[in-house]
């Protein structure tokens, strides 16, 4: 089977190990969250980019008004979904849908995020430019992304020519800086460039912001 054109393929056929897999530091992860809900009010609508499993959704949902997470696994969103009754959340919608949803309004939201998933997209300039036109004036980006441009460039390219052959998803080996220029050219200003981990291989947590007036 080949991933590089059905990547959806790939996240059903891994899905039920991806949600057993735990959280690699629970410290840093905690400590993200709480940092993360400074930015989060009551009145808020989010959108969640690659939601996967849930997780970021369910722990954010009782600091805002709703909670939209979209991914392209049906089986990921199977399993969220189950995870949002579990815990009895109520204003959390999960959809089998792109951030590039015509049905998605321009200017709608409060909070846009995206988790260690900007790296399966080709196009970073085009993601981020529909992300600032889905922001209110003065709302707000949070990124993490796996910037493998930055670490081992022979896994590196080993995970691009997997993602090429179709063993994997196709991968673009971004850099901080080039996600940094992107946001810039976007029109987002960075507030905020974290490491909550003191491992090695942590990567930044990124949180931008559209400016109130254009």
């Amino acid at each position: 089977m080949l991933f590089n054109h059905a990547p959806e393929k790939f996240w059903n056929l891994i899905s039920s190990k991806y949600a057993a897999s735990p959280i690699a530091d629970r410290s840093a992860y905690e400590t993200k969250i709480t940092r993360l809900k400074t930015y989060l009010t009551p009145d808020m609508s989010v959108l969640d980019i690659g939601c996967a499993t849930g997780t970021q959704c369910g722990d954010i949902a009782s600091n805002v008004k709703q909670v939209t997470g979209i991914d392209i696994s049906s089986k990921l969103l199977a399993i969220a979904e189950k995870r949002m009754a579990e815990r009895n959340l109520t204003n959390v919608e999960l959809l089998r849908t792109s951030i590039f949803d015509k049905t998605f309004q321009p200017g709608s939201l409060d909070v846009v995020m995206a988790f260690f998933v900007l790296h399966f997209f080709e196009d970073i300039d085009a993601v981020f430019k529909r992300v600032h036109e889905l922001l209110k004036p003065g709302g707000i980006f949070i990124s993490e992304t796996a910037c493998l441009g930055n670490k081992n460039k022979l896994m590196g390219g080993l995970l691009r020519s997997a993602g090429r052959l179709g063993l994997l998803p196709k991968i673009n080996l971004l850099t901080t800086q080039q996600l940094e220029q992107s946001l810039a050219r976007a029109g987002f200003s960075i507030v905020e460039k974290t490491r909550f981990s003191e491992r090695s291989d942590a990567e930044f947590t990124l949180v931008a912001q559209k400016a109130l007036s254009e």
